[in-house]
């Protein structure tokens, strides 16, 4: 899979639901250079050593980061808490980015939780 496939893939969505998860995977690149895009779970993802660190997509009435852990939720607690989440996605507006900086801890977190197998 490859970065074109997931261009692909957003472009199915209106352009200000495209732009809102856009603006995240360019957050997701800049925080994680190393890392290859795929379709993973037919999912945009973020892989390293083809592991997914984070997905994101959207639907009808919102966009979902997928964090690839149960409890990233749990982890950031706080920084969470204004966001509706299931087991694993947490959602966000479907025209507006989540906030680099809630993004970076995320990720941050899942670089963590991999780390420590």
């Amino acid at each position: 899979m490859s970065k074109a496939e997931i261009t692909a893939h957003l472009k199915k969505f209106d352009k200000p639901q495209r732009d809102a998860l856009q603006a995240v995977r360019v957050a997701i690149a800049e925080a994680l250079p190393e890392a290859d895009e795929v379709i993973k779970y037919g999912i945009p993802t973020f892989a390293i050593d083809g592991k997914g660190v984070i997905g994101f997509d959207g639907y009808k009435n919102h966009n979902s980061i997928f964090p690839y852990s149960g409890s990233i939720g749990a982890r950031l607690k706080d920084e969470l808490a204004a966001y509706e989440q299931t087991k694993g996605s947490i959602h966000f507006d479907k025209e507006k980015p989540m906030p680099k900086i809630l993004l970076k801890k995320i990720i941050k977190e899942r670089l963590k939780q991999i780390a420590e197998g």
